[in-house]
């Protein structure tokens, strides 16, 4: 197993990590931008337009960690495709794409794939005590690690995309006061029980997933880039403020965030903000690393196990 790679179908994004089997360096990754998660917030059914779209970027994918002979190759599915009740379809045209079936995951699971990927990133392996979030679009992972133990690991429907069309009506306008309220209560609703009060000053409080990321891509296009890859709660609040004025037309004229998800930026700033506020951060710490590298391990684990 000298070489492996992990496609991760998420909500709003599908993306894939490629790694060296022997020394865990990720060896390259990418992404391809198409939302599965649909703009309802009734049952989750693909429509045969996001099924063609879907396959075929994940076989795009596939080709490119086929090119670095990477064998295994996992097509994981977590909360958009877990909720899915035409998944079958769309694990057949993966198959007659690929020749790969998909691994659907329960909440659970890929939280703690996001926590066993969150500590196998080497910029944070000095951290006894990390408390993680991996914010993405249909769900939200909680995770607490301790040395090398998940002490806490639970998932929750609160993805950006989720809750932009859930509790911020799409979010094409301008977010007033009170909606920014209203979806304040309902997360808090969801997590003030969950997070530990003022954590931060006893764990190092990680990021991972889209919307950390594409914080980064903005402090670095207006010329702060993170340092250490921290995350400055100060300009997240200023984001989250700017950004909640806007259309999603004038939101186009913010540097570094990506088209497709100026729709969502609301819920994810306004989300960060209140993971800061209830872990007491000021600070993120961001991670490219999550529930792909967390399969990289478990597959390392089994494939030890099985030649030990």
């Amino acid at each position: 197993m000298s070489t492996l790679a992990v496609v991760d179908i998420g909500s709003n994004s599908i993306k894939v990590a490629v790694l060296d089997g022997r020394s865990g360096r990720e060896l390259s990754r990418a992404s391809e931008s198409v939302r599965i998660f649909p703009a309802d917030t009734g049952a989750v059914v693909l429509s045969p337009e996001v099924i063609e779209a879907g396959a075929q970027a994940v076989a795009r994918l596939v080709a490119l960690a086929r090119e670095q002979q990477a064998n295994p190759i996992v097509l994981l599915g977590t909360s958009a495709l877990r909720e899915c009740s035409n998944r079958a379809e769309f694990d057949a045209r993966l198959r007659a794409l690929t020749g790969l079936g998909l691994t659907v995951v329960s909440g659970e699971v890929e939280a703690r794939l996001a926590a066993d990927g969150v500590r196998s990133d080497p910029a944070l392996a000095t951290y006894q005590h990390l408390f993680a979030f991996d914010l993405g679009g249909g769900s939200l992972e909680v995770m607490e690690i301790r040395g090398q133990r998940c002490t806490l690991a639970k998932s929750f429907p609160l993805g950006s995309v989720r809750l932009t069309h859930s509790l911020l009506a799409g979010a094409h306008g301008p977010i007033s006061e009170t909606a920014q309220l209203a979806f304040r209560a309902e997360v808090v609703k969801t997590l003030g029980d969950v997070i530990p009060a003022q954590v931060a000053d006893r764990a190092l409080i990680v990021g991972a997933g889209g919307a950390f990321s594409v914080m980064g891509l903005y402090l670095e296009a207006i010329g702060e880039p993170p340092v250490g890859g921290r995350l400055p709660l100060l300009r997240i609040r200023e984001l989250k403020d700017k950004i909640c004025r806007m259309t999603t037309q004038e939101r186009r004229t913010l540097p570094g965030i990506p088209a497709d998800r100026l729709d969502i930026m609301p819920a994810a700033l306004l989300t960060l903000c209140i993971l800061a506020d209830l872990t007491g951060a000021e600070a993120f710490h961001v991670t490219h690393r999550g529930v792909r590298h967390g399969m990289v391990q478990l597959l390392l684990g089994e494939s030890g196990k099985l030649f030990s």
